[in-house]
């Protein structure tokens, strides 16, 4: 299994998508990812608004 690492462009608009209110499913979705690398992002980078991190970690 390779991983391939987020581009600025993508770490850019889970940014935005976060600010608009989207789950990670969605914000995966919108941008061609898995819902598990965007939950890896999510955690590992710790700029994001944490108040939107924190309603995404909860059950959907």
């Amino acid at each position: 299994m390779s991983y391939v690492n987020l581009t600025t462009s993508e770490r850019v608009k889970i940014e935005t998508y976060l600010e608009l209110g989207f789950s990670m499913r969605k914000i995966a979705q919108h941008i061609g990812r898995q819902s598990s690398t965007i939950s890896r992002e999510l955690k590992w980078n710790q700029s994001y608004n944490t108040f939107n991190t924190g309603r995404l970690f909860q059950k959907q």
